[in-house]
Formats: C-alpha cells, structure tokens, sequence
C-alpha cells in the first residue's frame, strides 16, 4: 500500500495529466478531478496534458499519459481502476466513460463527495489531504442502469451517480450514453394501422375471427415482417446515434389468433414464442448493414412465460416486466408463498435464462395511479435487484415518474438510492438515507424527515403495495398520516433556511393529498384545501400527479370521489424515447 499526500495547507505537489491525445471526456474528468480536488482542499492541483514536462509526481488520468504501459486490462467499457505505481496515482477505465466513472469515484472514496440531487451535492473538507493507495477496481452490476424518473435525467446526476439511462442529458464530456429509439411498444409505429388497416385488416390481430383494430400485429404474416422491416431500416437510417430500437408489442392483450398465430404459439407453448420469431427475423435482417445496432421487445403481461424451443439472436434484448406484481416483500418471497403474479414472474426469469443472452428487467418504482401516495419500497427494491444480479440479467430500468414536472413521493431520494443500487447492489440503504436526509434537509430538520421516510418504508413494506392504489389502501392508516403530519410541522419549524423550507413543504404535498384523499366528500372546507392543494402543486412546478392525467383532471377526480376511485378524463400522450 503506497502513501501520497495530495494537499496540505492549501497546496499540492501534484499535478493533473492527460494524454495530448485525450477525448473530450477524458479532459472533462481531469477537470472535474480539479475543480472537486480543490473544494476539498483549497488547493488548486495544476492541469496540463503530457505536452509539457514532467514536474514532480502526477495523477494520471485516461490512457497513454506519458506513454503508460503499466496499465491492467480492464475488460468492460465502463469498468475502471484506481491504483498507484511509484509516486504516480492512475485513474484509467475500459472507455473514457469508464475514466469519468473512476474520477467520481476517487472522490467519493477519498473526499467524501456526493450528488443527491440535480441540484445538491456535497464533499468534505480536507485541509490536508493524504491518502493509502494499491489498486481500487470497479464495475457496474449491470450493463443498462436506468433510473427512470424525470429529477435522474439531469445530466450532471447521471454522469456522477454513473447511471446510463437512455433519457439522460448526457453530453460527449459527461460519457455519452446508449441512446434507444423508441424504446417502448411499438408495433404500432412498425405498421401503422392508420396507414393499413382499411385495406389490410390482415396485418392486424384476429380476434374471435374478426380482424380487429387497437390490438396487436399478424407476427406470422410476411407482408407484416416486410413493412416492418422497410420502417426499422428507415429508423435506424435516420437515427444514427441510437444504439438500440424497439420491436415491442402494443400496450394491450389483444394479441393475433388467426390458425397460423395460434399454431405457432401453441408449439412454442407461450405467446411470446411469435413475438420472438418476428423479432429474430428483424434481428437477421439488419444485422449485416448495422452489426452494432441491437433490437429490443418485451415479456410482458401475456407474452411473459418463456417460449419452448425459440432463442433470441445475440443482438436482441429481451426485458421483462413485473407489472403485475406486489412490491412490499421480495419477488422471491412471495413467489414461496405461492402468490400467483410474483411465482409466474420469478419462473419466467429463470426460464428466459435458457432463451435470451441480452435480459434486461423493467422494473416499478411508484404508484402511477397517484404520484404523490408515497411508494417508499426501499429495503424490498434493494433485494429485488440484488436477485436479478443473482441471475445474470444485463439492464435494469426502475420506472418512476417520468412525466415533465416530475415531483413524485420522494422522487429525489428514490432516484438516488436506486442509482446507487444498480453500480452497487450491496451499499447500506439505511446510511444513503441518511445522508440525504443530513445534506438536503439540513442537520436539525434532516432528523425528522428521515423518521418520515422510515415510517413510510415500514407502511410500505408491512401490506400490499402495488402500482395502482388510493389512499384507501391498507397500508395507509389515519395513524400513519396523522405522525406524518407531525413529523413534518416539526421539521419545518427546525429547518435551517427558506430554500430548505421550500424542499420539504413540496414533500409535504403527499402527506396532504393522502389526507384530502381520506377526507369525506361533504367535509367542510374541503373544495378550499383542494383549491389550496392544487395550486401549491402547479407553484412547484408538477405537471402530473396520475399518470397521464391533466391536473385539471385529477382535480376534478379528487374532488368528486371518495378516495379518489373515480379514473375517468381523457389521458395526455408523450412520445417516451
């Protein structure tokens, strides 16, 4: 273990190094390393390329600094190492993302730096600076990690909390990300019914012998195969910097039945055996033109059990979906205990390991029927996907609330400890929590927001919790909205300033609408504290508090019925890229 003082009092004898040749990325690291290095210490460590001399000891980032060629091999684009040789520190990664990745890593270990938020971060003070070093390897738990909320696609939290989601505002300097192309359900988009059904019903789902619109596409009709095949190309060809495009089935169970769909599933004995020939067939077409593109579909709902005999082609991915599971107690637990939707879903992800090298999970992190009911699963989502490392699946997506206000129940803790998880499926949930809670609330009011957070984790985590509940559900008590609310009058009266006042008032906002939503529609007041309710949601900036639902409508839906049961009111539509 080697020793190296990199500042005391306000000085260093280091200096920062890249190659002359460095990328964009890599310089951006070495500038980062600078700009953090020297918040810590008050030390400014000077930053040139290997064009000038050396001049005493270097930390060295990226690769060929100085002609290096004691660097490991690093086998995967965003792995990296840290280690030291003589009196020289090396940040080097499996690709320039894998450096930056490493930088934010050397200060999270040596200097006490964390991003929260898109907007709250931290990092120690360190007057004097001097730190034991041999080599530090790292490598993320999944290939894909995407933190799907609308708060975790800030570009600055990704790149820091090395979350390579597809929607991130990932910029060249901050590593680039793996861009998807429609990456959702998209056989409507493949074949357009608007474009072919008057004249070719065929192409489309028959359903008790009738060709059916909204529903799902013909998979064993070869003209089917041809036009979505002329559409992939056209994508592909007008997307050049999309890695990844989606061959999806729609959103619906309205999947084909004709003899020769119906033959097939039956042989491969599940309706994804259909999906996945068509997909394959794709897959083989394109893959001489575009050898790096992949393709993407799901398992999902009725097309989750694994097919028989088919086995996707190593450029497709497939990603199942728990959309029909519980979420208080792990997959595996419930699926002992013989619940149906938890046993079917852990089965498909043992079975689909013998169909499919590229899985990936699309996962649930929030209530979409109420954003604001808070969704606080931690401990569970953390065993969750520590069984899908178990398992080898490549990609995880944690879905939240993606629309463009974002503002769910802890949306910002929630996308920091499940970008946490997916580089690291072990850390200590319980301390990020307090971490956040210290740094974002301040000392004093922190300790009551963290005693919130805990009781809603145990509400969460003590009854049935699904993605589509009211504030009728059991896990929601006149008990637990009442300590609530106390916990939060407290932590008002103990925050630290204005702006920190603003951050949890706008996390009181799901304490209130539990409340509003468990209030009797003849409740005196209760138009004026919806009014009130309202308003103080759009002052913060939420566009959406039920999925794809205006705010008009969700008000009018709280004010007309008793927890909030009624669904009607037209839906809003945006394109998820």
């Amino acid at each position: 273990m080697n020793l190296y003082r990199i500042a005391c009092n306000g000085e260093s004898d280091f200096h920062i190094v890249t190659s002359q040749y460095a990328d964009e990325t890599v310089r951006y690291a070495a500038s980062e390393l600078q700009k953090y290095l020297l918040q810590s210490t008050g030390a400014v460590v000077p930053y040139f390329s290997d064009r000038c001399p050396m001049r005493g000891a270097e930390i060295r980032i990226g690769p060929n600094v100085r002609g290096t060629s004691n660097a490991p091999t690093i086998p995967d684009e965003e792995d990296f190492c840290i280690y030291g040789c003589g009196q020289h520190i090396y940040i080097v990664g499996g690709s320039s993302r894998g450096v930056l990745y490493g930088v934010y890593d050397f200060l999270e270990r040596f200097c006490g730096f964390a991003c929260f938020t898109q907007k709250i971060e931290t990092i120690d003070s360190h007057p004097f600076l001097e730190i034991e070093l041999d080599s530090i390897s790292n490598d993320p738990a999944f290939e894909f990690r995407d933190t799907y909320f609308r708060f975790a696609f800030d570009g600055d939290f990704c790149a820091k909390n090395r979350s390579n989601t597809s929607l991130g505002d990932l910029s060249i300097a901050k590593g680039g990300r793996v861009k998807w192309y429609n990456f959702h359900h998209s056989f409507c988009d493949l074949v357009s019914e608007e474009l072919y059904f008057e004249k070719h019903p065929e192409y489309f789902s028959e359903i008790d012998g009738v060709r059916t619109k909204n529903s799902q596409l013909c998979l064993t009709n070869p003209e089917v195969a041809a036009i979505a095949e002329k559409t992939l190309r056209r994508w592909i060809r007008e997307n050049p910097e999309c890695r990844v495009f989606s061959v999806a089935q729609n959103d619906n169970q309205r999947r084909c039945t004709c003899r020769s769909c119906r033959t097939l599933e039956e042989k491969e004995g599940s309706p994804a055996g259909p999906i996945l020939h068509f997909v394959n067939r794709l897959a083989d077409a394109v893959r001489e033109d575009h050898p790096s593109v992949l393709l993407h579909t799901f398992a999902y709902q009725y097309s989750l059990p694994a097919p028989k005999e088919v086995v996707a082609r190593d450029n497709v991915i497939v990603r199942l979906c728990s959309i029909s599971c519980r979420f208080d107690r792990p997959f595996q637990e419930l699926a002992r205990e013989g619940s149906a939707a938890e046993a079917e879903f852990v089965k498909a992800l043992y079975d689909w390991q013998h169909h499919a090298t590229r899985l990936y999970v699309w996962d649930y992190a929030v209530n979409f029927r109420n954003y604001l009911q808070p969704f606080l699963h931690l401990h569970v989502l953390q065993k969750n996907i520590q069984f899908f490392k178990s398992l080898g699946i490549k990609g995880v997506l944690e879905q939240g609330n993606f629309a463009y206000g974002g503002g769910a129940a802890c949306d910002e803790l929630k996308s920091y400890i499940i970008s946490r998880l997916l580089w690291d499926p072990n850390i200590n949930v319980d301390d990020e929590i307090h971490r956040f809670c210290q740094t974002v609330y301040g000392c004093n009011a922190g300790d009551k927001m963290e005693q919130y957070v805990k009781i809603m984790i145990a509400a969460c985590e003590s009854a049935p919790l699904t993605i589509y509940q009211n504030p009728n559900a059991s896990y929601i008590t006149d008990a637990l909205v009442e300590q609530s609310e106390k916990l939060f009058a407290e932590a008002l009266a103990l925050a630290e300033s204005e702006t920190i006042k603003q951050r949890i008032l706008r996390e009181y906002l799901s304490v209130r609408f539990l409340r509003l939503g468990r209030t009797p529609l003849d409740a005196q007041g209760r138009k004026e504290q919806i009014d009130n309710f309202f308003a103080d949601v759009k002052s913060f900036g939420i566009t959406e508090i039920r999925e794809r639902r205006s705010l008009a409508v969700s008000k009018q839906i709280m004010l007309d019925s008793p927890y909030l049961e009624k669904h009607e009111g037209y839906k809003l539509y945006y394109i998820m890229q």
